[in-house]
């Protein structure tokens, strides 16, 4: 028949040093529970950066333990419900308000992202391909900032737009010079053309052809210019010429005023060129025009030209673009006085 043994007896039973070995071995146990659940932990916040050794759990476990509030809006980075690990470094960010403008929409939101990119994430913006950030989306935030966001659109404008006709010089020497014909009527083109219209916040900042489709091609204009050198005279007598100069012309006779001798005098009369004065002849400067040469002058100020003349005098007065012109009678010389013409040297 069993029989069972009291208390004393049991322990008398019992291996002494097997019973101690178990028990230091479970407060070993204990302690090194108590160790693992012991973790160094660094809190950032406010400005300052706090070494904690602490048996919490979690991140808000910690936080309530140290007495830091946090605010709604203040951002903790791990999340509040994140289990604490030997070494956890936990960041609070304190919300803050920035501007944001998105589109034409303009307000104030109270943040705690670090960056542009973050608080685009945060707040759920969705943004197209084309859209636009400023600032850039890695740039770090700070109070007061102004965020926005440059909403970008685009549409194809198909519009037509006339062509300008060319005007076509074709040159005939048989034509007067400064003569002009039309010979054929210009007449304008029309295209069609694909226009890539780009617009930010509504507001159109960009057009460009993205195609351009002939629907009409232009007529170009042909005009008809004279180059020869051809001088219609007063008297309607058309003459070729190969050089025109506008000079300033004076007026003379054979008198002793104006050539300093008198009737009797072997020189009396007499060009520079030794020919017999007459009408039609001038005074030049042989080396702007050559003696000999063939003139016709014309007036430039309404009044009768002088007409077809001969380069045979010349003039110690007249040098350069000058040029006398002889007359009968002093009344006439000095009726013409100073004045400006047009010399046309002929072929």
């Amino acid at each position: 028949m069993e029989t069972f043994l009291g208390g004393k007896d049991f322990l008398k039973g019992v291996n002494k040093k097997a019973f101690i070995a178990v028990v230091f071995l479970a407060t070993l146990l204990v302690s090194f529970g108590l160790l693992a659940m012991r973790k160094n932990v660094t809190i950032v916040y406010d400005g300052k950066e706090e070494s904690v050794v602490t048996f919490a759990s979690t991140v808000e476990t910690l936080i309530n333990k140290q007495g830091i509030e946090v605010l709604e809006a203040d951002k903790v980075v791990p999340g509040l419900q994140e289990k604490l690990k030997e070494d956890t470094r936990i960041v609070i960010h304190r919300a803050f308000e920035i501007q944001l403008i998105d589109g034409q929409q303009q307000k104030s939101i109270t943040t705690a992202e670090e960056t542009v990119e973050d608080l685009i994430k945060t707040l759920d913006l969705k943004l197209g391909e084309k859209d636009k950030v400023q600032p850039d989306l890695h740039t770090t935030l700070n109070p007061g900032d102004t965020v926005e966001v440059i909403r970008v659109t685009e549409e194809i404008l198909v519009e037509n737009q006339e062509v300008p006709f060319q005007t076509t010089i074709k040159y005939n020497e048989d034509l007067e010079l400064g003569t002009t014909k039309r010979l054929q009527e210009g007449v304008p083109g029309l295209k069609e053309i694909k226009l890539g219209i780009t617009y930010e916040n509504n507001v159109e900042v960009a057009r460009d052809v993205i195609e351009e489709n002939i629907i009409k091609e232009a007529v170009n204009e042909i005009i008809e210019k004279g180059t020869g050198n051809i001088l219609v005279t007063s008297r309607g007598d058309s003459r070729r010429y190969r050089e025109v100069i506008v000079m300033e012309a004076s007026a003379y006779t054979a008198d002793y005023e104006s050539t300093g001798k008198r009737p009797g005098d072997p020189y009396f009369g007499i060009t520079g060129s030794g020919t017999q004065v007459r009408p039609g002849v001038v005074a030049v400067d042989p080396r702007v025009i050559p003696l000999g040469s063939k003139l016709y002058i014309e007036s430039l100020d309404r009044t009768p030209s002088y007409g077809v003349a001969s380069a045979e005098d010349t003039g110690g007065a007249i040098k350069g673009n000058k040029i006398d012109l002889y007359f009968e009678n002093r009344s006439e010389a000095l009726r013409f006085g100073r004045r400006k013409v047009k010399v046309y040297i002929l072929d």
